[in-house]
């Protein structure tokens, strides 16, 4: 059996910890954005949470793309005018916000856009935009339109506006959002030296950099040497995704493979539970494949939703947040 030098130093330093909750709040059967749609409503004032409820009213069936609205902690103002755009938006548009990464397996398109990476160095800046489309729907409409609403600006766009990056077309803007994303994780990446952009994107800084819902991310090595060192950790996954939060997770090879494949070579998203497997955003193919639990062995073949590399190696999960 070959090996990985995560799996190696978890075994050594101690296995991903995981904590018991995602949050610090009572368990509850509505996903995090929902709940985050509630807490606002209680903190906000008697006009604001009327507001937002008059502007959840307006989105009708598609009323969770509200409740992300405001998860991702944009401006009121923004909020309603999303709302008020929401029926006067073309059908594309709509379901490119609403749903841009599908709860099934197929290719991830917007528009005539295939979802699939930049080049070989973005696979992890693929995978951060696309969590992005699925926490934040004004990200969303940016891609799929080029517009912003309220004059608010998600920081990405806004990103890609200083670096006077070409968004005239949803392929520009979904290039641009992984050469932002690539170049801000980059950016001293070991205390003030940049990584070198080469070599894709360091795990350590997709946690730091990663932004759905509010919520904080920590990165943790995989040991994957066994069956039951590798289930705390598919808990967690599957704890996150009943949670409506998707996992980044980082591929490698092993030694058998060779000495150069034994460090997190590649990174993909995993967006749903089958129950005996996965469902993973695959930014090379740009589509969704399935990963049956069974394929997460140490031994086993190279596998398309890995990227086709064999191993998992590090995992970028949510950790508890304390709700002042």
């Amino acid at each position: 059996m070959g090996w990985t030098l995560t799996a190696v130093a978890a075994r050594l330093g101690g296995r991903l910890r995981m904590p018991e909750r995602l949050a610090d709040e009572p368990a509850s059967s509505e996903p995090l954005v929902a709940r985050a749609f509630a807490r606002a409503l209680e903190r906000s004032s008697g006009a604001d949470a009327k507001a937002l409820l008059v502007a959840r009213d307006q989105m009708g069936d598609d009323a969770r793309v509200l409740d992300r609205a405001v998860a991702s902690g944009a401006p009121l103002s923004a909020i309603a005018a999303l709302a008020a755009a929401w029926d006067g938006l073309d059908p594309e548009p709509r379901r490119i916000i609403a749903e841009p990464v599908p709860a099934r397996m197929g290719p991830v398109r917007w528009g005539r856009v295939d979802a699939v990476q930049v080049d070989q160095t973005t696979c992890g800046a693929a995978v951060m935009a696309t969590m992005l489309l699925m926490g934040d729907p004004f990200v969303g409409l940016w891609l799929a339109t080029g517009r912003t609403l309220a004059s608010y600006i998600p920081p990405e766009a806004l990103h890609v506006q200083a670096e006077g990056l070409p968004a005239r077309t949803i392929e520009d803007r979904w290039h641009a959002l992984q050469r932002v994303l690539h170049a801000v994780t980059t950016a001293s990446a070991v205390g003030p030296v940049a990584w070198p952009k080469s070599l894709g994107t360091p795990p350590w800084k997709v946690d730091d950099r990663t932004r759905f819902a509010g919520l904080r991310f920590a990165g943790g090595m995989v040991d994957d040497s066994s069956p039951e060192a590798l289930a705390p950790a598919l808990v967690h996954v599957r704890r996150a995704l009943a949670d409506g939060i998707p996992v980044p997770m980082f591929t490698a090879g092993d030694s058998r493979l060779g000495i150069d494949t034994v460090i997190p070579r590649h990174v993909v998203l995993i967006v749903g539970d089958t129950g005996d497997g996965l469902l993973v955003y695959e930014p090379g193919a740009g589509a969704v494949l399935p990963l049956l639990d069974a394929d997460l062995r140490p031994g086993g073949e190279r596998h398309p939703a890995l990227g086709n590399w064999t191993r998992a190696a590090w995992l970028v999960l949510p950790v508890p947040v304390r709700r002042g």
